[in-house]
């Protein structure tokens, strides 16, 4: 270590390992500082200027054409989602109607109602598992189709009204 008796600054101590993160800071901090002629001073965080909230940010977009192919694929993407879930539903519902034993009581008041006969209604088999479920992927997949052509048409008639209406106002807000 050297040092010299003349000079007021405190002795340095050369290391072999590099300066760890803060004291870079303090060294880097320290010689900005020194360079511009100021002295570095001590400001509590209750002294500091609170900082100047910064205003919301707005763009007016207007939505002026829709992509057909883009709005097919993703109403065809929805429309299985929810005929899944209109299947899934079902069989649920299904299945706790015939634990509870309501479908049996269903089946005993068709019975008693239309009497046992030839011609006579069996409930057991119009609501049998296979059938319900059966009709409701049936119901899915018209669902699928008449979504999807639908709501593709609506793009199309979109695109048409937009030359009359200007097309859609989107404001989008940055508040960050």
């Amino acid at each position: 270590m050297a040092t010299n008796e003349n000079d007021d600054r405190p002795p340095t101590v050369r290391r072999d390992t590099p300066p760890t993160k803060a004291e870079a800071e303090q060294t880097s901090a320290s010689s900005e500082a020194a360079s511009a002629g100021v002295k570095e001073a001590s400001m509590s965080r209750a002294e500091a200027p609170a900082p100047q909230p910064r205003e919301t940010r707005h763009a007016h977009l207007f939505v002026t054409h829709l992509d057909p192919w883009s709005v097919m694929k993703n109403s065809f993407m929805l429309s299985i989602a929810i005929g899944v879930v209109m299947i899934v539903a079902v069989t649920v519902l299904w299945a706790m109607l015939s634990a509870s034993g309501t479908l049996d009581s269903i089946t005993s008041t068709v019975s008693d109602v239309a009497g046992d006969g030839p011609q006579a209604i069996d409930a057991r088999e119009l609501f049998s598992f296979s059938r319900v479920v059966g009709t409701t992927a049936i119901l899915a997949l018209l669902e699928v189709i008449l979504v999807t052509a639908l709501v593709t048409l609506f793009a199309f008639l979109y695109n048409l009204a937009v030359g009359i209406t200007g097309g859609l106002q989107v404001t989008l807000t940055d508040d960050s």
